[in-house]
């Protein structure tokens, strides 16, 4: 690969071992179908609701192990060229979190949005969907609202707001508190 590449432009395609060849980078950097994806650093108001669920889901997992909960910048290999660092991911049954790409697909994936609804709302609910995500949750922390989208290819969406509370339909018992997930 050439050392030349830059990784804030996408202006070609590049292979899933150039991509992983990259070196670190501060930016949230994924490979969608050959395309470099970069994301701005998130926000603080992301970064709280991300602690917060981790928090809620941890303490969900300990009564459940295995089950694991994983973070960003994780990768995790969706399929061929497509590698994605989701916020939150939960995997039952476990799974080897030290691995440098992660390829087992998880049982829910949570994405907070910071800066894109669209990448987060559509292309990233397509990516999910296509490789057999279960469950999949849109978090907005300025609009103070979840969507959770679920079933074949996640076509099925549910939006919650305000004092509502979230059940997931894969993880036993979870059950997500949006007045107290988005307090000040």
């Amino acid at each position: 690969m050439s050392e030349a590449l830059d990784v804030n432009r996408t202006t070609h395609l590049i292979s899933e071992d150039e991509f992983l060849a990259l070196p670190e980078s501060v930016q949230k950097t994924e490979l969608v179908c050959g395309e470099l994806v970069v994301s701005p650093a998130p926000n603080r108001r992301h970064q709280r609701v991300v602690v917060r669920l981790v928090h809620i889901l941890e303490a969900w997992a300990e009564t459940r192990r295995p089950a694991e909960i994983g973070t960003a910048p994780q990768d995790l290999r969706l399929g061929p060229d497509r590698i994605v660092q989701p916020d939150v991911a939960v995997w039952l049954g476990g799974v080897d979190i030290e691995a440098t790409v992660i390829t087992r697909i998880p049982d829910l994936v949570v994405e907070v949005i910071s800066s894109d609804r669209v990448y987060d709302r559509v292309t990233k609910r397509l990516l999910y969907g296509d490789a057999g995500v279960p469950e999949y949750w849109v978090v907005d922390p300025l609009a103070r609202r979840v969507e959770r989208f679920a079933g074949p290819r996640l076509n099925e969406a549910l939006r919650l707001e305000g004092e509502a509370r979230l059940q997931s339909r894969v993880l036993p018992g979870v059950a997500l508190d949006l007045a107290e997930l988005f307090e000040r």
